[in-house]
Parts: structure tokens; C-alpha cells; sequence
């Protein structure tokens, strides 16, 4: 090339370079109008105005922006609110933080001034800010990137945080799976125990992923974390509520470390099968004349399997307080009233978890029946290993909820020098029944 084409050559590329640069200095003078006029349209007492400002910092976002658009989301007028969530949305994973510092601080005002809560806006859309940080959230983790991003928030020790990363997640479904799995094996048990949650609200599409932690792993567990792992991951295959997840979990019941929570998660999962099932072995266990294990007859009681009701009511009987313990608390969540003179008789029981159970089954039972038998148990508070009988005892009063209660509680409360747990749980029942308890 002859030196005057070079020349030419150089000359064209400084030509273009300047134009480039004065492009983009004029664009970003553009966009950086654009950003300072949204800001002052923020503070325009017409709606219009603020909403349209809202989409321009959507299509111009930096952390400022972003700031100001989630501050939008406690604005008075619920169009606006909803303009700033479908922004944030779109913005992504920068939103997510300036959203929860947001929601955090209308608690915070809420606890400050109860009368006015930040958290109770006007409108349709979005009257809680919660409720637009879990649409943003969960719109922001239907990709992969984002899923990841809010799954992050699991590791939170801020419980906020985490209610909102585990209900955003269990909306977006089972394609944010790749993205909560490997919580499962973290440190913190908290937060295995909110991915896994968030896993079993997938319901079927749980079912594959779960197994692995169950029966897949023929591996003994090799530490406590692994134990507890497999533990809960057997507990969500009970809160799938799928008839899919029944055979793994009979399979569960094989391994000593695994039954107690295996029957819990088969009572949980309340299908047919389920109900099926815990039938054919409340038989079986009856005709062999062998006491079930306490968490099968739980498991009945959470399945609701009103057909085992006869035999609950022998094994109340039983020579064994566990056995017994666990078939009141099944009556009283089947709501068997017919049980109601047996569950009286063990309020007097010398073991404490029997006499503590009776006492519960009898608060969700909630029968008028049982006051003087309950009023009596309350002087067990005299000797301080029935201190939890007597609170159990309160329960069932408050559950009850009859005003004729109160003069008991007022003599109970002046007669003995009440152990401070005692003391206030009898000042809460009080309070209650005088507010809201039944002539």
C-alpha cells in the first residue's frame, strides 16, 4: 500500500472513531436525560406520571433506578405498584435486594405504628409489599441464572428472606429444581430444611429428585448431616401428597434410621393409597395382638383415617404410655368425642407424656365435658416435672373458651406461687377467655 492510501486509510479510521464517540456520547446523554427526568417525574402527584417514569427507568436501569422503582412499590396508588413490580421484574436480578430491603422496611414501620401499617396499601394490586417481592422474585427465577439468585437467598439467616425466596420458588415449579438441590447438602439445617420445603411443593415432580436422598443411596450415612438429610427428605415425599411417593417410602420403613419418619410422611401424604395402606397394618398389628410402633398410630391421626377409630380406642387402653400417648393424640385429631371419658381418665396419669397427651387431645376435642376434670389437673403444678400437663391443661381451657372459666384461672393464678411459664401462659388464657370466651 502507497503511503497516501495509508494515509487515506488512518484518516478514515480517526474520522470514524470521532463519530462513534460523538454517538455515544450524544446516546448516553440521551439516556442520562432520560434517567434525571423519570427521577423527577417520581415526585409527580399525577399517577401517569409516576408510572410512566417507572417503565423509562425499566428501560434505563442502573442501581439508583432500581432503588427509586422498589421504593414505588409502597406508593399509594396500586397501579403504580404495579408498574414498578412488572419493572423490577424485567429488570432482574439487580432488583432483588433493593425488593427485600423494601418489604423489610415496611415492617419496620408497621411494628412502629401498628394503627397505620405500611403493609395494609389501597388498591387491588400488590396491598401487601411481600406480595410484590414474591411476583418479582418469582418472575426473576424462571431462568436458569435467576432461579440460582434466588435460591442464594436459602442461606439467609433473616427468616423474611427465606419465606420469600422458598414461596417465589415453589411458584416458578419444577424447573427451578437444578437450582435448590444442592442446598440439600448444606451445612445449616435450616436450610436444608427450606429447600427441601420448597422441593416437596413440586408435588409428582418432586418425587424422582427425592428418591435419590431415600433409597437410591444404599450407603450407609456417614455422618449426622447425611442422616438428617435422608430424615427430611422422606418428610417431603409425605408433603408431595402423591400416591408416587407411597412405594419409597415403604421402602423407607425398612431402615431403622428411616421409619418413625416414614410413617409420619405416609400419614401426611393423605391419599387413598395412603389410607389403604396404614388400614391393611392397623389390622394386621390387631390381629397379631401386637401394639403398632406410636408413629404408625400417629400416622393415623394425620391421615385422618377415620376407619381405625375402634381400634385407637383399644389401644388407649394399652399397657404401653407410648402406645397410649400416641392413640390420644389420634383420637383428638380424628375429633372422636366418644373418647372423650377415657382421655379424662388419663389426666391423672403418673407418666408425664400420657397425662400431657390426654390434655391435648382434649383441646382439640374442645368439649365443656372436660373443664372439671382440667381444672383439677392444673393442681399438678405443685410438683414441677408436670409443669408442661398443667400448661397442655391451659390449652385445652382456652380451647374450650368459656367464660365460666375465668374465676378458676383468677384462683388459680392467687392460691400458688406459679413457675413463670406457668404464670404467663395463665394470664394469656385469661386474657383471651375474657375477650372473646362464651357466656
Amino acid at each position: 500500500m502507497k503511503g497516501s492510501q495509508w494515509a487515506n486509510a488512518f484518516f478514515a479510521l480517526v474520522i470514524g472513531f470521532v463519530l462513534g464517540l460523538l454517538i455515544g456520547i450524544r446516546f448516553s446523554s440521551g439516556r442520562n436525560f432520560v434517567v434525571r427526568s423519570a427521577f423527577e417525574r417520581l415526585k409527580s402527584a399525577d399517577p401517569v406520571q409516576r408510572i410512566e417514569a417507572a417503565w423509562d427507568l425499566a428501560m434505563n436501569p442502573n442501581r439508583e433506578a432500581v432503588n427509586e422503582l422498589a421504593n414505588l412499590l409502597l406508593d399509594r396508588e396500586d397501579h403504580v405498584r404495579l408498574a414498578a413490580a412488572v419493572a423490577l421484574a424485567r429488570i432482574g436480578e439487580l432488583a432483588i435486594l433493593p425488593t427485600i430491603n423494601v418489604v423489610k422496611k415496611a415492617a419496620e414501620e408497621s411494628a412502629k405504628n401498628p394503627q397505620q401499617p405500611f403493609h395494609f396499601l389501597p388498591g387491588q394490586f400488590f396491598r401487601h409489599p411481600r406480595d410484590a417481592a414474591i411476583f418479582i422474585l418469582t418472575n426473576i427465577a424462571r431462568s436458569s441464572e435467576g432461579a440460582k439468585k434466588v435460591a442464594k437467598l436459602l442461606e439467609s439467616k433473616d427468616p423474611l428472606e427465606v419465606g420469600i425466596a422458598q414461596q417465589s420458588l415453589q411458584q416458578v415449579g419444577a424447573s427451578a429444581l437444578p437450582s435448590i438441590l444442592p442446598y440439600l447438602r448444606h451445612g445449616r439445617r435450616e436450610v436444608r430444611f427450606a429447600a427441601l420445603s420448597v422441593i416437596s411443593a413440586y408435588g409428582d415432580k418432586a418425587i424422582d429428585s427425592l428418591r435419590k436422598f431415600v433409597v437410591e443411596n444404599k450407603e450407609e450415612p456417614k455422618t449426622l448431616l447425611d442422616q438428617e438429610t435422608k430424615q427430611m427428605a422422606v418428610y417431603a415425599l409425605g408433603n408431595t401428597q402423591s400416591d408416587r411417593a407411597l412405594p419409597i417410602l415403604k421402602e423407607a420403613l425398612k431402615d431403622p434410621l428411616l421409619e418413625t419418619a416414614a410413617w409420619q410422611a405416609i400419614g401426611n401424604l393423605r391419599t387413598d393409597g395412603a389410607k389403604k395402606f396404614l388400614l391393611e397394618q392397623v389390622k394386621r398389628f390387631f390381629k397379631e395382638g401386637k401394639n403398632p410402633s406410636p408413629a404408625l398410630i400417629s400416622a393415623i391421626g394425620s391421615c385422618q383415617l377415620a376407619e381405625a377409630i375402634p381400634y385407637l380406642r383399644q389401644w388407649l387402653r394399652s399397657t404401653d404410655p407410648r402406645v397410649q400417648e400416641s392413640a390420644a393424640m389420634a383420637l383428638g385429631m380424628l375429633r372422636d368425642k366418644d373418647s372423650l371419658p377415657v382421655l379424662i381418665s388419663l389426666l391423672p396419669a403418673k407418666d408425664v407424656g400420657l397425662a400431657s397427651a390426654a390434655a391435648n387431645a382434649l383441646a382439640m376435642l374442645a368439649d365443656s365435658r372436660a373443664l372439671p376434670a382440667l381444672y383439677k389437673t392444673l393442681e399438678r403444678v405443685n410438683n414441677p416435672a408436670d409443669t408442661q400437663v398443667v400448661l397442655n391443661a391451659l390449652t385445652a381451657i382456652q380451647s374450650i373458651n368459656e367464660r365460666s372459666s375465668i374465676p378458676v384461672l383468677e384462683d388459680f393464678m392467687a392460691k400458688h406461687k406459679l413457675p413463670e411459664i406457668v404464670q404467663e401462659q395463665a394470664k394469656r388464657v385469661l386474657e383471651y377467655l375474657q375477650r372473646y370466651g362464651r357466656p
